[in-house]
């Protein structure tokens, strides 16, 4: 049932030490369709941890009897942490990329293997939805209501969904074997949307992107403040993206810096008491369309906090948009050819 070359996972982590401990469990617990265990080889990349978290994840390779290793490394750069874990895979293993505060549910791994065994050989990459855990403070409920509310972020389909469809881009994601090498692995420039970035370079290489139901839950590890300067750095690197790949903008991501400036157009011109009407129109919609059950003090930071994120990744990409025309991007890797 499943493609006969190794598999690899390659796993990033930064001062991860709380969550690692749940997420090398539900690694522990990956299964093939008939129940027996999925023994895959784990390469961890531990980018400069100061917390203990590379001893547990040695503890853990040495007790559960998986191969892997521990690379050390210090750069902290995710693209270049997986590109340091992606020189340690074999040339013919395929690649599952996870993340060190996301759970996997016991048939992650072989709903992917099995994609790759049964979808057309130009599918060259697949990825899973998921789910956010339960937040623990309210900062973390915040940014959790960010991705359930339609105001927000969410509901997303990538989040949801249970069909199979070629997509734009995967959460995580897992690669054929040498799809990586002959695209030269991520883009160390890229300091976040390096998926997305990766994404186009398959297109444009003659490879397709697919959606599986490979299910997990991610542990949200951020507070709203510390959201809202990573969405603005998700605008920046968007707009980078989109300078690199024109083909990959989309209507959503046009729309908040479209929103913003008109925003303030508005504000300086005669007619600014038009913003009170529409500030009090996303206000109602934004109670309205609250997840069943979610916190009134939660709902009424939202007022705030929603339009706060919207307007950071706007200014993001604007601040990208003027990079990428004064500074044009250096060409993407080239692909290798061995």
């Amino acid at each position: 049932m499943y493609p006969g070359a190794p598999v690899c996972l390659v796993m990033p982590f930064h001062n991860e030490a709380e969550h690692l401990p749940a997420v090398l469990a539900s690694l522990a617990a990956q299964t093939d369709a008939s129940g027996r265990p999925l023994r895959p080889t784990l390469i961890a990349v531990d980018d400069h941890s100061t917390d203990g978290g590379a001893a547990i994840v040695q503890r853990w390779l040495a007790e559960s009897g998986w191969a892997g290793e521990v690379v050390p490394f210090d750069a902290r750069n995710i693209a270049a942490a997986l590109n340091r874990g992606l020189s340690r895979v074999p040339d013919d293993a395929y690649v599952i990329r996870v993340d060190a505060h996301t759970l996997y549910a016991p048939d992650y791994v072989a709903t992917i293997l099995g994609a790759f065994a049964t979808l057309p050989a130009d599918v060259w990459c697949v990825g899973g939805n998921h789910e956010l855990t339960a937040p623990t403070s309210f900062g973390r409920a915040l940014h959790a209501a960010l991705f359930s509310s339609p105001m927000g972020f969410g509901p997303a389909d990538y989040r949801t969904f249970e069909d199979v469809r070629p997509v734009s881009s995967v959460y995580l994601g897992a690669w054929r074997p040498g799809v990586l090498r002959k695209l030269g692995g991520y883009d160390e420039r890229w300091r976040a949307n390096e998926d997305a970035e990766l994404a186009e370079r398959i297109r444009e290489n003659g490879g397709s992107v697919v959606r599986v139901p490979a299910h997990s839950r991610k542990i949200l590890t951020r507070g709203a403040r510390a959201a809202l300067k990573q969405w603005t750095r998700y605008g920046y690197w968007r707009a980078q993206t989109i300078a690199a790949h024109p083909r990959s903008a989309r209507l959503r991501h046009v729309v908040p810096p479209v929103a913003l400036v008109g925003a303030v157009a508005l504000a300086i011109s005669p007619a600014r008491i038009a913003l009170f009407p529409l500030a009090a129109v996303y206000a109602v919609m934004t109670v309205m369309l609250r997840p069943p059950g979610q916190p009134v003090a939660v709902t009424a930071a939202s007022l705030a906090y929603f339009p706060l994120v919207h307007a950071g990744y706007a200014c993001g990409m604007i601040a990208g948009g003027f990079a990428s025309l004064a500074r044009r991007p250096r060409p993407t890797p080239a692909p290798q050819t061995s």
